[in-house]
């Protein structure tokens, strides 16, 4: 006799996992997302039994799961989720996410365009939150790729060597070029460039090719900010022929930077904190204004005095460095002397003028003697100079490091709107608020999804890819923005990771750890007519609530019961 009895096995019972699977689901339906998407993209064909726009939902939901799991495995992923009640499609299985359906998922994508289909998404979040975009952040970041370089008939898109921000400069990389609101942090615009165009060129092509439309589409932008690669002459002159009002950084390099520091030297006592009650705040100073591509520019430099002993210690380092290799320079010019004077001068030149951090002093040229020519030589003949060895003390120089270190901590922010009545409180408030989209790139580089995520190999396919991650951005973004907003006004909050405390504005991320450590399941059993929702907590489903029917729909019975018992 066997252990156990499989007659008593009820075959038909079901536990589902729902996960953060459903807030993904509950934004699809909040943002009507599908509905942007399904005339663009429509359907993969009339024996396929999954759509396009569920396609790129489930992609989605998988990308903003925690914990994360690679998209080679799309259709594993789901074998244990409710698909069918997520997706609102009847009869679709897990098997229907097979790769086929897939890549002719990403080719439709980029057939109509990534970055069209995104603005249309972006717009539509927009709406949905009420959002006004006023002022947006320019940045980029790079993502390596493990495959060889592909060229690709009709497709710009070149994955190729390049600056790596992510440490891997030796594999090729693709850029990724976002642009996003300053208040909700949505983005509303990406492209993906090729991995060797440097920012200054792609942000210029963007300026050229894209903002029209996106002035277009959001008539109340006003300001575009970013870091300095935003700063150069062909920028701005596309910024003054197309209107555009900027923010950015100017390069420590540029003269309208060093103009600034060689002023701050004369006017040291006019630094004041950027906030007057916060003694602690990083200080500033009007600079008189200067002029890039024949355009007025207001200047304000900015002292962190908080960084300065980060930037000493760098510095520092930087410097004995400098002196080590300064000190072997100089031995060999003792060691192999050079043939006259004049060519020992100038090689000492030549490291003197090298020199950031140190000085040389107690030089002495000390004439090397003996006959010249080949063999012994003439009787009686006279000793010469041969040569002439360099002698001289090479050391830190504590003024110069720590002018650097002053230097070091100060940076120039500009704009080009100088009619505005601007406080230094403003200027620099715009500026820092850059932090939107790193913040953005870091949650999900952090989680790895883009960087192990680059499997395909046409650079097409690749462009898709690259909007299914933005799209999936632009969901967590906006659903992170709807619900620390409302649990503000309902007064919610959910633990800390420890217990000890109470966030009432936890990052999506956060959400997404309490959802999945919750192990939300659903129960299902068809022959007893019984759908049983598990380990729903009171904390979460008070979120859920306040969200709203669309988002609770999803953390009920209801729905499922709907589904899978009609």
């Amino acid at each position: 006799m066997t252990d156990f009895d499989d007659s008593l096995i009820n075959t038909n019972e079901k536990i589902l996992n729902i996960g953060t699977t459903g807030l993904t689901a509950a934004a699809f339906d909040y943002f009507e997302l599908k509905d942007v998407i399904r005339p663009a993209i429509g359907k993969i064909g009339s024996n396929v039994s999954i759509d396009n726009p569920e396609i790129v939902q489930a992609l989605v939901m998988q990308v903003l799961s925690v914990p994360y799991q690679s998209l080679y495995g799309t259709a594993e992923f789901f074998q244990d989720k409710p698909l069918s009640a997520l997706l609102g499609v009847e009869n679709v299985e897990f098997e229907d996410l097979n790769r086929v359906n897939l890549a002719r998922c990403l080719d439709e994508v980029y057939n109509f365009g990534p970055e069209r289909l995104f603005l249309r998404c972006a717009k539509q979040v927009a709406i949905k939150l009420g959002a006004q975009i006023k002022e947006c952040h320019i940045d980029s970041t790079s993502l390596h790729y493990d495959g060889k370089t592909r060229e690709e008939e009709g497709v710009d898109l070149l994955l190729d060597k390049g600056y790596s921000r992510d440490g891997h400069p030796e594999l090729n990389q693709i850029n990724h070029l976002q642009i996003c609101d300053a208040v909700t942090k949505i983005p509303f615009f990406f492209k993906s460039v090729s991995g060797h165009i440097h920012d200054k060129t792609s942000f210029k092509n963007l300026l050229i090719d894209d903002m029209p439309v996106l002035k277009k589409e959001f008539s109340e932008l006003k300001y575009l900010v970013g870091d300095s690669a935003l700063c150069t002459e062909p920028i701005a002159k596309v910024a003054i022929a197309h209107g555009i009002n900027y923010v950015s950084r100017i390069p420590d390099a540029y003269e309208l930077s060093k103009e600034c520091f060689a002023y701050a030297k004369e006017h040291k006592a006019e630094f004041e904190p950027i906030e007057p009650d916060a003694p602690d705040s990083p200080k500033a100073l009007w600079c008189p204004d200067g002029e890039l591509a024949g355009q007025k520019i207001k200047r304000l430099l900015v002292q962190n005095e908080i960084l300065s002993d980060q930037k000493r210690h760098t510095l520092t380092k930087k410097a004995e460095k400098e002196l080590d290799s300064s000190r072997k320079k100089l031995e060999k010019l003792r060691t192999q002397p050079c043939k006259c004077k004049a060519d020992a001068e100038a090689s000492l030149n030549k490291i003197i003028n090298k020199l950031k951090f140190c000085t040389v002093s107690d030089i002495n040229y000390e004439d090397i003697l003996g006959f010249k020519g080949k063999g012994r030589p003439k009787k009686n003949a006279a000793r010469e100079v041969i040569a002439v060895a360099v002698t001289a003390k090479i050391e830190i120089s504590e003024n110069k490091l720590e002018q650097a270190v002053q230097e070091g901590s100060y940076y120039v922010v500009c704009t080009n709107d100088v009619e505005r009545k601007w406080t230094k409180k403003d200027l620099l408030g715009i500026y820092k608020r850059q932090s939107v989209v790193e913040r953005n790139w870091k949650c999900f580089k952090d989680r790895k999804i883009m960087v192990s995520s680059l499997y395909l190999k046409t650079p097409h396919r690749i462009s898709a890819l690259m909007w299914i991650f933005s799209l999936a951005m632009l969901i967590y973004t906006a659903t992170e923005y709807l619900i620390r907003k409302r649990m503000d006004e309902e007064k919610l909050s959910i633990p800390s990771p420890d217990h000890k405390e109470q966030q009432e504005r936890p990052t999506l991320m956060r959400l997404y750890q309490y959802i999945s450590n919750s192990n939300i399941c659903l129960y299902i059993c068809p022959d007893s007519g019984i759908v049983k929702l598990l380990n729903m907590r009171s904390s979460l489903a008070a979120v859920f609530s306040a969200l709203g029917d669309k988002w609770y729909q999803y953390y009920t019975i209801g729905l499922y019961h709907r589904t899978y018992l009609g």
